[in-house]
């Protein structure tokens, strides 16, 4: 090669590089990738109570600036006025949570509302700063929590990984479900088998206290994001998780799922609840009706029985609905479940009954996981208790309804079988309320077989 020709080759080679140099500054530029940026600093800190976002918002994501549950162009309105000093600075007014409010988070927050190619940033439920990569176009997910939720808002075509409980039990809810890959269990994920099936998103069946601190060092260096938001009890965790409705939305923003639908549910969800909670508001402490619930039944656990205790999200959405939740109040039951022998459950019957009478709901894994037979396990409850002086009025329910979008019906059956005059003066009926979610929400026509008395039975007394 003579000196011309290389020093043409040369040239050619510099110019070529120049021009890669400048489009690579020219796509962080567009997607706003900094070497000696601060955004995303503040990710990994835990928040203090007095730090959380507006209690009535739902939508704990960084750029939601006026605390509603959407993200668009008031935010952006507002925020410019925080900056401008005419409007007070929110927890959320942080979008590229860089620990500064300015007009970066103007231009951060614009391209959140137009989906672009980014981190977003949240509130997790253990109220910790996290982020999320945008797209997501793959994620696993686990539990009924998770399958429901999924189909609800509109992400199935996203599910390419499932936890072997959703792989058993509810597989049928999407032909996305049957086809996903498994990647074990909620307590003991197969970490490998994420990161070969190159996921976006692994979002937690429900927080366990023991797989929780290690998944994301064991994921997060191959680019995978772990979110915690579920809207199941924790695992050991002593988080109450009774924000359902905050964790659908927080689901479906992130994860980039049908919004319109979404909020269609959160209209029905706000309109039922707001009717029933009104409703029985006015009920006098000492009349509203008493309430115990187990988790497990003599018919397969002899011994001891797992009843719910403090900050049970069962419990609490019950005293939402003027039922008085024993697990709430009464100082055998501390945590969020605890094992109690027979003589202890009919010392806790006795303690707790108001007029007499005591609910004994047995909560247990039937409904679409059929693992047990609601009717069974009452009848089994009943032999346990027929020596109690109390009158025990029998009640069943699917433990995925609590952890579920369905919670909604769940808080309608409550007050169908214990204030059957109040719910017949709102024309509130559970069983209709069941399948009008199924009929309006669903993604797949899976729920046309389902037997409602699988998911909630209303036995009666013995």
């Amino acid at each position: 090669m003579n000196a011309r020709r290389a020093l043409a080759v040369a040239l050619a080679a510099i110019i070529i590089l120049s021009s890669l140099l400048v489009y690579v500054r020219v796509e962080n530029e567009k997607y706003h990738f900094h070497e000696d940026t601060d955004v995303g600093s503040t990710v990994g800190t835990v928040l203090q109570e007095e730090d959380f976002p507006d209690e009535g918002s739902r939508l704990w994501v960084y750029g939601n600036a006026n605390q509603d549950d959407r993200i668009d162009e008031d935010d952006v309105e507002y925020l410019q006025a925080v900056i401008d000093g005419r409007a007070s600075v929110t927890p959320l007014c942080d979008a590229n949570c860089d620990g500064t409010v300015d007009m970066d988070d103007v231009d951060y927050l614009r391209r959140i509302i137009a989906s672009d190619r980014m981190d977003v940033f949240y509130i997790d439920n253990y109220y910790t700063i996290a982020k999320v990569s945008w797209p997501v176009n793959s994620v696993a997910i686990g539990y009924c929590s998770g399958a429901y939720v999924a189909d609800l808002t509109g992400l199935c075509d996203k599910v390419v990984m499932v936890d072997d409980t959703i792989r058993q039990y509810w597989s049928s809810m999407n032909p996305a479900f049957s086809e996903a890959s498994s990647y074990g269990t909620t307590e003991s994920p197969n970490y490998e088998r994420m990161v070969a099936a190159e996921i976006d998103v692994y979002v937690v069946g429900y927080c366990d206290e023991t797989a929780d601190s290690r998944s994301p060092t064991k994921l997060s260096s191959f680019g995978i994001d772990v979110m915690f938001i579920s809207t199941a009890d924790n695992s050991g965790v002593d988080i109450p998780n009774e924000n359902i409705d905050r964790s659908i939305l927080m689901f479906a923003f992130l994860l980039q799922g049908d919004l319109d639908k979404t909020y269609e549910y959160l209209a029905w969800h706000d309109e039922v609840l707001g009717i029933l909670s009104e409703a029985t508001e006015s009920i006098p402490e000492d009349d509203r009706c008493a309430m115990i619930m187990a988790r497990s039944s003599l018919l397969y656990a002899p011994g001891t029985i797992s009843i719910t205790g403090k900050d049970n999200t069962n419990n609490i959405h019950a005293e939402w609905v003027g039922v008085y939740a024993v697990g709430q109040h009464s100082s055998m039951l501390q945590r969020n479940y605890q094992d109690l022998n027979q003589e202890q459950i009919l010392a806790l019957v006795l303690e707790s009954q108001r007029g007499g009478v005591v609910y004994y709901v047995d909560n247990e894994h039937d409904g679409m996981r059929g693992q047990y037979d609601l009717g069974e396990c009452i009848q089994a409850d009943i032999s346990m208790l027929s020596s109690s002086s109390v009158e025990v009025y029998y009640l069943g329910m699917a433990r995925e309804m609590g952890n579920s979008p369905l919670y909604v019906v769940e808080a309608a059956f409550y007050v169908c079988v214990m204030y059957p005059d109040v719910a017949e003066s709102l024309g509130i009926d559970y069983v209709e309320l069941f399948w009008y979610y199924f009929e309006n929400f669903s993604s797949y026509d899976y729920w046309s077989g389902l037997d409602i008395d699988d998911f909630f039975l209303d036995y009666g007394t013995a």
